[in-house]
């Protein structure tokens, strides 16, 4: 098979348009893929740092540290996000599911049913019966939760409800904007997703997830953009190879194109 054959003409295309020979588009589409995996890094420990922090602010501030469980109504959500919760909760229930063998989980349908398995059912409906039962942590339910759902906790529709009154100290520079945290979630989210689909980061693109990183890494518990914070710290090694690799990318582009 030619190299082509592995990385799709649809997919070298977008590589190729930018360069003048075939075997200067795979070195870019790799040197990509380098970046890429350098990017999901990052932004893996920004998304676990926000949900943490986000989640131990929201504790605090409401007094209530089972906030994302269904009776529990302190933290004011929108019905997207508790929708959201819901999904979470479904998910962690699967999990915990999942790691029963065959007889345990069969051994459910006595709660699942106590009168007994209804003939006819389908398989689908059984398990959901059984998964069911599970009762979830609130630390389970966290572990399933989105990117997407705790970005959405700094849109402007929480100003007033969550960012004013308790999630401004997650970023607590005096001088920061709520709508400034917020367009750099935006833009991290989107090249998370990007990256996660092996789509290509690169332009202006690039350098708008660069910035917003780099904005994020500086806020994040910090009173002044300069502070050597916890977050700086917990980050520094994956932030050095981004950097690394951010420049290396730069300099592969500048030579391939």
């Amino acid at each position: 098979m030619d190299i082509v054959d592995f990385i799709s003409e649809e997919r070298l295309e977008t590589y190729e348009n930018h360069t003048d020979r075939q075997e200067k588009a795979v070195a870019l589409h790799n040197h990509t893929l380098q970046l890429g995996s350098s990017l999901m890094s990052m932004i893996a420990l920004l998304e676990l740092s926000l949900r943490n922090s986000t989640n131990q602010r929201l504790i605090e501030d409401f007094g209530d540290n089972k906030w994302l469980l269904s009776d529990h109504v302190t933290v004011p959500l929108k019905s997207f996000e508790i929708n959201a919760i819901n999904t979470a909760r479904s998910h962690a229930q699967k999990a915990a599911y999942a790691k029963l063998n065959y007889r345990e989980k069969s051994f459910l349908d006595a709660f699942a049913f106590p009168g007994g398995v209804p003939e006819g059912i389908s398989h689908k409906t059984a398990v959901k019966k059984r998964q069911g039962l599970f009762v979830v942590s609130h630390g389970q339910i966290i572990s399933q939760t989105t990117f997407h759902f705790w970005k959405r906790l700094y849109s402007s529709e929480y100003d007033g409800t969550l960012w004013k009154p308790s999630l401004k100290r997650v970023f607590p520079n005096k001088k920061l904007k709520r709508s400034s945290v917020s367009k750099a979630l935006e833009v991290v989210y989107a090249t998370r997703n990007r990256v996660a689909h092996h789509e290509p980061v690169y332009g202006e693109r690039l350098t708008d997830a660069i910035n917003a990183l780099e904005f994020l890494r500086n806020s994040m518990g910090a009173n002044g953009s300069q502070e050597d914070t916890s977050f700086k710290k917990f980050s520094r090694i994956q932030y050095f190879r981004l950097r690394m690799d951010y420049e290396s990318f730069l300099e592969a582009w500048r030579t391939l194109t």
